[in-house]
């Protein structure tokens, strides 16, 4: 009675194991799985452990004791193996030994002798030919396993891979359907997308719904012009930041975009990312995906996955997904970005349509280049925009409009860069070409304005009529190689404009000059000739002449021809009298050449020219011109300056003019006085002729003639001796 109780036990124990196994098929997790093999050792009376295989080993899954119904803590968590090791332990059938006598690892070896079980049945868990876990039952004495109370867990050992299987099944069907669902979903919002950074964030939000909102994303835009990799959309942890753009070459989405073919690293990715050429700036992930965005047959980015903190984050699967959705988003990607850039060109040809009609339009050059480098600044979004205009000695590239209140503050305080020197202007000025740094961090001659400290890419523009530079036009960016191919030649085509406005502008203004300064001319020689003396004239010229010329020294020497020298003979502007005084030989010093040789001298540096007399030391410039009238040098026009080069080829021409009208005022002024002093002669004769006409007393007439002699030649002692026919000399009465 007793035996068939018990056999009628052992078969509902049997039940119990069959059902729980039953579950362990129906389990739709991993978690799952391990609750139903929990349940298995909770239906029989033995001892039960679960390990699962690893890469270094066996670690401990479920443990239960039917005895005591709790977990085994003592039992060892991680047994350490090699794949061999596990091979040569486990990959055999189902054994029951002792525990004091057992072929087991020696970590479980020395476990099952110190506990007080008796019996143990090694169970491996295959799939295929492959060790993947082990179940070990434990039994008393009084409890023994045999192959019928072990044949159960036979069938569960052959369950649980069917339904590790079944798990991974019904999960990647699962992810399937989601990316299926995510390229979907994304085919529809790209097509209704017209805007890049929208469609980066749509991206984004696919991406974590589909393998995690763990993973950091990257969106990478190769720009074939200038070889640089941008990568307008990063998020990290969570978190949008900024990435600098640059070279391809660096990095590992440089290998993407050079080899059009995607790339996963999900261990030792440092070491296999440097075997590769790549080279990080900043911690390495520890896995990496990415595929190119290839456009007929051209990359022209890359979208980018990366967990920087566990490896074997990324599956087949993921990177299945990801080539799905990079071709997606290639084309969309590619034809907003034509859109944009139509639209950024349209802009840019506008800009510079606008300030060739101001070119055309306006001669007020400073207000046109004001509208030109804010313009600049706004529509072609820059930091930074200035022009730089060269001095008339050609020495400098001062600053005459610039963007901004760094702009205002270089203006104010007259911010000048030396034609030639090692600043970017400086050597687009001497070079006379565009000059590009697209990062200036890699520049060693750049130096930085501390007015603009943003400042990461910089160009310059010549403004350039033929072989002339008139200045540079200067453009700033916070971004590094944000200057392209294009944008430069659009540049270019905007610094040719401002060259052409302002060579209008000269023209302009030297013409309203020179119209200015033959109209005072004009009025000098009117006035000049409307004098009645020499000296009248002369004085009337140097002024007039000093308020055409802007204040500078202006003398007037007349030629002594008997002693062949030049004296002053009206001066204005020297600070001192010296130069009334001073008399110079025919040719001695500048002028005394000039009257030598009776050609103009213009000297643009007297301190290089060692015939100048120095009155004033600051003088840098003169003109000398020669007063000629019917190939007779009456004198030197003569003008100085302390600016050097201050006068021109057109100051030449125009004060040339003078010289020779007042050459003819000096002569017709001479014959003037020539004629007067001759009347006054005659008219002097008249009268005296006359009282000596009212007497016929000839002591008295000879006494009038003495008196009126002594008067005319303002002497204070005259006598009249009178020859008699004898040879006899009488001598009149003296005055």
């Amino acid at each position: 009675m007793s035996e068939k109780t018990a056999h009628q036990v052992d078969f509902q124990q049997l039940l119990r194991v069959h059902q729980a196994n039953y579950s362990v098929f129906q389990a739709k997790s991993e978690d799952e799985i391990h609750q139903a093999i929990l349940k298995v050792f909770q239906a029989c009376p033995y001892a039960g452990l679960y390990y699962l295989v690893t890469d270094v080993g066996l670690e401990r899954v479920i443990t239960y004791d039917a005895l005591t119904k709790k977990e085994i803590g003592e039992a060892p968590a991680q047994i350490e193996l090699t794949p061999a090791e596990i091979v040569q332990f486990f990959a055999r059938e189902a054994s029951i030994s002792s525990t004091q006598n057992t072929s087991l690892p020696e970590t479980l070896t020395l476990f099952l002798k110190a506990s007080g079980w008796k019996q143990v049945a090694i169970i491996p868990v295959m799939q295929d030919v492959v060790v993947v876990g082990v179940l070990l039952l434990l039994s008393h004495a009084d409890n023994k396993l045999t192959r019928e109370t072990i044949d159960p867990f036979l069938y569960l050992a052959e369950t649980i891979p069917l339904a590790i299987d079944n798990v991974k099944a019904a999960r990647a069907t699962k992810q399937r359907l989601r990316e299926l669902e995510s390229i979907s979903e994304t085919s529809q919002l790209i097509s209704s997308s017209s805007n890049l950074e929208q469609l980066y964030e749509l991206l984004h939000r696919q991406i974590t719904a589909t393998m995690g909102a763990d993973v950091n994303f990257a969106i990478a835009i190769y720009e074939p012009s200038n070889e640089t990799i941008e990568v307008p959309y990063v998020v990290e942890n969570g978190v949008k930041i900024h990435v600098d753009p640059f070279p391809l070459g660096e990095g590992l989405i440089s290998i993407l975009i050079r080899t059009r073919q995607p790339l996963m690293l999900v261990e030792d990715t440092e070491r296999r990312a440097r075997a590769l050429g790549a080279r990080y700036i900043g911690a390495p992930p520890k896995s990496w995906l990415g595929c190119p965005l290839v456009i007929s047959n051209e990359a022209i980015g890359a979208l980018v996955v990366q967990d920087l903190v566990h490896e074997q984050r990324f599956t087949q699967d993921d990177l299945r997904f990801l080539i799905a959705l990079s071709v997606q988003v290639a084309g969309a990607i590619y034809n907003i970005r034509l859109l944009e850039d139509a639209r950024r060109r349209a802009l840019q040809l506008e800009t510079v349509a606008e300030i060739s009609r101001e070119v055309s339009g306006s001669l007020i050059v400073d207000n046109l280049l004001r509208q030109a480098v804010n313009l600049v600044r706004e529509r072609f979004n820059f930091y930074h925009a200035a022009v730089f205009l060269v001095d008339s000695a050609g020495e400098y590239a001062v600053i005459r409009e610039a963007t901004g209140e760094a702009g205002a503050q270089m203006k104010r305080a007259g911010h000048k860069l030396g034609v030639g020197s090692k600043s970017l202007v400086g050597r687009a000025t001497l070079e006379k070409e565009a000059l590009v740094v697209n990062d200036v961090s890699k520049d060693q001659n750049y130096y930085p304005n501390p007015l603009l400290p943003e400042t990461k890419a910089e160009a310059c523009l010549p403004l350039r009529v033929g072989d002339r530079i008139l200045g540079v036009l200067d453009v700033q960016s916070t971004k590094v190689y944000a200057f392209t191919s294009e944008n430069v030649k659009i540049l270019q085509i905007l610094a040719d404009q401002l060259a052409v406005a302002v060579v209008n502008s000269e023209l302009f203004a030297e013409a309203q000059e020179r119209l200015s300064q033959h109209r005072l001319l004009h009025h000098v020689t009117t006035a000049a000739a409307s004098s009645t003396t020499i000296e009248e004239a002369l004085n009337s010229a140097v002024q007039g002449l000093q308020v055409t010329l802007g204040g500078d020294q202006i003398a007037i020497l007349l030629a002594d021809k008997e002693q062949k020298t030049l004296e002053v003979r009206s001066s204005i502007g020297y600070p001192n009298d010296e130069s009334a005084r001073l008399k110079i030989p025919f040719g001695v010093g500048i002028t005394g050449w000039v009257a030598a040789h009776k050609q103009p001298q213009r000297i643009n540096d007297v301190t290089k020219d060692s015939r100048y007399i120095a009155v004033n030391s600051k003088v840098r410039s003169e003109l000398a011109l020669p007063l000629i009238y019917r190939n007779e040098v009456l004198g030197v026009l003569n003008v100085e300056s302390v600016r050097p080069n201050a006068y021109t080829e057109n100051d030449e021409e125009m004060l040339g003019t003078l010289a020779g009208s007042l050459a003819a005022i000096i002569a017709h002024s001479r014959l003037l006085e020539q004629y007067r002093h001759q009347v006054e002669r005659e008219h002097l004769l008249y009268e005296i002729t006359d009282k000596i006409r009212r007497t016929t007393d000839k002591r008295k007439i000879l006494a009038i003639t003495a008196e009126e002699l002594s008067k005319v030649i303002n002497a204070r002692r005259t006598e009249i001796v009178i020859q008699l026919g004898d040879g006899t000399d009488k001598t009149t009465p003296r005055n």
